[in-house]
């Protein structure tokens, strides 16, 4: 009767019947009863308890639990019980995705809240943005928001966390360029691995160029205003927006000189052809003055980023 009750919504009939505190799974169907009521004071206070004597039902009583914090804007608290359960060495993978997926939404959410407050940049603790660089599956929308944010903080609080995520072959690649300038920015002098694309490199941000201030970028750039921006500026625009995140993705990779011609041309033509742009690859290759091979064989690289 209970269950079905619960099942049909009807949780204050079920509450009513929820009267043996002393078992655990009565109270944890008080608490989803709670939760579905919308009184998440007393889920949270009931909760408290309730995780406290948990044994069988322990990590669905810590999933209402948290989500009862989240409803009452208790963030930090949530935030912590998640991080708590997540460092243990071992937890069930199918709760290990929920609360990953938790984790995430209510950082998400406590961004927001402050959002509203003006206070959007400092929404994220120095605990929440290590967290957010150091797990495993990665919410990549958490991730800008928390290099955004660490415009402002002093980076070096963070070097532990930002060297373990240079080396993460399976972290994007375009994050890592952004964390690399922010070091520049701060003139962090500190030896680091970089790894890209199965490439390790050595860099020290003090001695690395940004991304856009190298040679490559002003150069391809110019052979593609040469070649597109008079006839078409909207695509020349597109073609700019293209060059500057390949140039953030393949950072800090060397471009021969020799390259830049036909990564330029394989860029018009690539970006004028998802624009259902009619083009010949010769008459590329005559504007840009290279050969269609070394132009196709460019275009296969480019064609793989996704964008």
């Amino acid at each position: 009767m209970i269950e079905e009750y619960i099942a049909n919504n009807q949780f204050q009939d079920a509450l009513d019947l929820l009267t043996d505190l002393d078992d655990e799974t009565v109270r944890y169907q008080r608490l989803v009863c709670l939760y579905g009521l919308g009184e998440y004071h007393r889920a949270k206070a009931e909760g408290m308890l309730a995780k406290a004597k948990a044994s069988n039902t322990y990590y669905d009583v810590i999933s209402i639990y948290i989500a009862s914090l989240k409803e009452l804007e208790e963030f930090e608290e949530a935030i912590d019980i998640v991080v708590e359960e997540l460092s243990m060495p071992y937890i069930p993978y199918e709760y290990e995705t929920v609360f990953n997926a938790a984790h995430d939404e209510l950082l998400l959410a406590k961004r927001e809240a402050n959002e509203g407050m003006e206070r959007h940049n400092n929404a994220f603790s120095l605990e929440d943005m290590e967290n957010i660089l150091m797990k495993d599956i990665l919410n990549e929308d958490l991730l800008y928001m928390a290099i955004e944010q660490m415009e402002g903080i002093n980076i070096r609080r963070l070097l532990p966390a930002i060297r373990i995520f240079l080396k993460d072959s399976s972290k994007p690649g375009f994050a890592k360029s952004l964390l690399i300038e922010l070091m520049i920015d701060q003139e962090i002098d500190e030896d680091m691995i970089l790894i890209k694309n199965g490439i390790e490199y050595d860099i020290n941000p003090s001695y690395a160029p940004l991304v856009l201030n190298q040679e490559v970028g002003g150069t391809i750039l110019a052979l593609l205003s040469e070649g597109i921006e008079d006839e078409n500026p909207s695509l020349f625009c597109l073609c700019e927006q293209f060059l500057n995140y390949y140039l953030y993705l393949i950072y800090p990779k060397y471009i021969d000189e020799y390259d830049y011609r036909s990564l330029a041309a394989a860029i018009h033509y690539h970006l004028a052809s998802m624009q259902y742009i009619d083009l010949e690859i010769d008459d590329i290759e005559m504007l840009y003055n290279c050969d269609e091979e070394e132009i196709l064989e460019k275009l296969n690289e480019i064609k793989q980023i996704e964008y």
